[in-house]
């Protein structure tokens, strides 16, 4: 395996990751329940941590299933204090 092939699949892999955690103004949150996927707006989860920010930093801004009423849970969420909320974590 080539070097210029070695990058392309470094690239490739990036870019997978990156659309996985759409650093475009969404996360993913996953119920917990039955595993329903939801995109909730990156502006509404920061406004929810920042009001939680100050008495519970190391838990993940929380919403309630739509179909379920179950826990739901951020794919990946990096709050302003540097902790990071993943689904692996709790599944």
């Amino acid at each position: 395996m080539g070097k210029k092939h070695r990058n392309v699949s470094m690239k490739k892999k990036k870019k997978q990751l990156l659309k996985n955690f759409d650093s475009n103004g969404v996360v993913h949150y996953i119920c917990l329940e039955c595993g329903i996927k939801e995109k909730i707006p990156k502006e509404v989860v920061q406004f929810l941590d920042a009001g939680d920010v100050a008495f519970d930093p190391e838990n993940a801004p929380q919403f309630d299933c739509e179909k379920c009423g179950g826990e739901m849970y951020p794919e990946y969420y990096k709050n302003v204090l540097g902790y990071e909320f993943r689904i692996s974590d709790r599944q």
